[in-house]
């Protein structure tokens, strides 16, 4: 009871607080422990829901299981102003990435799941009436949940939600309608989403980002490695070579290639400016986006994992304001 209390009380203190413009990053680079309120500060402030376990270590949130209120497996974690001033949530209008993967030592028979609350009720205690972003490794699913109908909403598959590896998850809700994107860590988003639901059930939405790990068994455990909240990440997987002086633009062809499913793309700038790196299929439709932002002069590299492209002709292109190159490279599976 004291529990449900202290939720009841959290949540009433997150309500007060209106959407405004926002944009933070959490790296999980400062380990934290629970403090006996429940809170964490690592890069910014966490409250732990005060069941399973919730640590910061090795560059990461981990969250393993216990028995919740409504008699699941879970560890759920929850950010917002009310929490830490710097974490303005916009519920209505948001871009979210996080980097996760789910590790287990042993063989669930069911489903160990991660869930990213996107649309929740301010009386969801009772009604439940909250939908949550979830990706399932044993399915390689990515799916709408809503926990008031205990039902999957949208689902597609994905082969980059497996365990023990990391993997993205780019979530938009606009308006009523959420879109998500799912790629390998060292990858990008797709032109299109993965999943795209619109829900009409939730008509006020709380102002609060919540993050839960559900699970099947004892020795699963979820790993929240990067959180950008209305920013983007940088280029997925850029790391600037030194270099004494680049005195020209280039774009070197990529190696391996033939590859499969992962390449590495060198270039270098002659002087800092807005660069756009893009891959493009056969048909010359966008797959990837590696590069785009303002980057420093001197020689650059960044991976693409074509993990979920099928095997074909690929183009990839360096842009910027001075300097234009396209090559080819094959991917075999």
């Amino acid at each position: 009871m004291k529990k449900l209390l202290s939720i009841f009380a959290l949540l009433t203190l997150f309500f007060v607080f209106g959407s405004v413009n926002a944009q933070w990053h959490e790296s999980f680079t400062n380990p934290a422990t629970p403090d006996a309120n429940g809170k964490l500060k690592s890069d910014m402030t966490w409250q732990w829901w005060a069941w399973g376990t919730a640590v910061v270590q090795d560059g990461e949130m981990q969250l393993t299981g216990a028995k919740d209120p409504f008699g699941n497996t879970t560890s759920w974690i929850q950010i917002d102003q009310s929490i830490d001033p710097n974490a303005a949530i916009t519920p209505t209008n948001c871009e979210v990435y996080v980097k996760v993967k789910i590790t287990t030592d042993g063989t669930p028979d069911n489903d160990d799941q991660f869930h990213v609350v996107i649309a929740i009720d301010p009386d969801f205690m009772s009604n439940l009436n909250v939908y949550t972003v979830a990706s399932v490794p044993k399915d390689n699913a990515i799916g709408v949940f809503y926990f008031a109908e205990n039902s999957t909403k949208a689902a597609n598959v994905n082969p980059a939600i497996v365990y023990d590896q990391y993997y993205w998850e780019k979530i938009t809700f606009d308006g009523s309608t959420i879109s998500v994107w799912v790629y390998p860590d060292g990858g990008a988003p797709g032109d299109t989403a993965d999943v795209k639901f619109t829900q009409t059930t939730v008509t006020s939405l709380a102002p609060t980002l919540i993050m839960v790990g559900a699970f099947n068994d004892d020795s699963s455990k979820v790993h929240i490695d990067e959180v950008y909240y209305n920013e983007q990440p940088p280029a997925t997987s850029v790391s600037e070579k030194p270099t004494s002086v680049v005195t020209d633009y280039s774009l070197e062809q990529n190696y391996p290639n033939p590859f499969n499913p992962e390449t590495a793309i060198k270039y270098s700038l002659k002087e800092e400016e807005k660069v756009s790196l893009k891959v493009f299929n056969s048909q010359g439709k966008v797959v990837a986006n590696l590069a785009n932002g303002v980057l420093s002069a001197g020689s650059h590299e960044v991976h693409w994992n074509a993990l979920n492209m099928p095997s074909g002709i690929y183009f990839y292109r360096l842009e910027t304001a001075n300097f234009s190159q396209t090559k080819k490279m094959l991917l075999i599976k």
